[in-house]
């Protein structure tokens, strides 16, 4: 009885390794570039980044927290409360304004649980979003550019000259040196402005230099 017991407790110990190495694998190798899935509102990136509408606009908690948000309607209603009101591609979304019923978005990059990934510390880094999300202010309908394998993070991590794009205006990342920016204004602007507080609020972007690929990096 206690051999049977054991041979059992064995093979279920044997078949969870086999079913965690499977789940594993297929997170490591999973790739994921082009997917697009329909969202509950027809929205265009391409023709709200032509209005100078910055990501970080919509997307402001990528600033200063580790994941990025998606914009309420609010957010939307502050121009479409009286711009374009009559447009049926605006009825869900003055809907939900009207009924405070959030709409639901599904997720385009969506990392595992046990991945801890900081939009604050790559964009205090000087790294613009389209490094990893592409240029999504030339897309209507947004879709996965990166594959977001364990592979491709640690490349980027070891040689990031061949992934990195510098901050651009359109992302609303904001530095001193952006040739965007009137720099005669922009001096007279921090001149006032104590040191600690500067270098804290305006970080200058460090020359590129290669990331930790330590599993405590990415993995509690």
């Amino acid at each position: 009885m206690k051999i049977w017991k054991s041979k059992n407790i064995a093979l279920v110990l044997i078949i969870s390794f086999f079913c965690l190495d499977v789940f594993l694998a297929i997170n490591y190798l999973r790739n994921g570039i082009g997917f697009r899935p329909k969202q509950n509102v027809s929205f265009s990136h391409k023709l709200h980044t032509k209005y100078k509408i910055t990501c970080l606009f919509c997307h402001y908690q990528a600033e200063t927290h580790s994941f990025a948000n998606l914009p309420t309607t609010k957010t939307c209603m502050i121009c479409h409360i009286a711009l374009r009101t009559e447009s049926q591609l605006l009825k869900n979304v003055i809907a939900s304004y009207d009924s405070s019923i959030a709409l639901g978005y599904q997720k385009v990059y969506d990392l595992p649980d046990y991945v801890r990934f900081s939009h604050s510390l790559h964009i205090r880094s000087g790294i613009d979003c389209a490094t990893c999300h592409g240029f999504v202010d030339q897309m209507d309908s947004i879709y996965q550019v990166r594959n977001l394998t364990m592979g491709w993070c640690v490349d980027c991590h070891k040689n990031p000259e061949n992934y990195l794009i510098p901050p651009r205006s359109i992302s609303g990342i904001f530095y001193p040196n952006d040739p965007a920016f009137n720099q005669n204004k922009l001096q007279i602007l921090l001149s006032s402005v104590p040191s600690n507080i500067l270098q804290a609020t305006f970080p200058i972007p460090k020359k590129i230099i290669k990331a930790s690929v330590e599993c405590s990096t990415c993995h509690n």
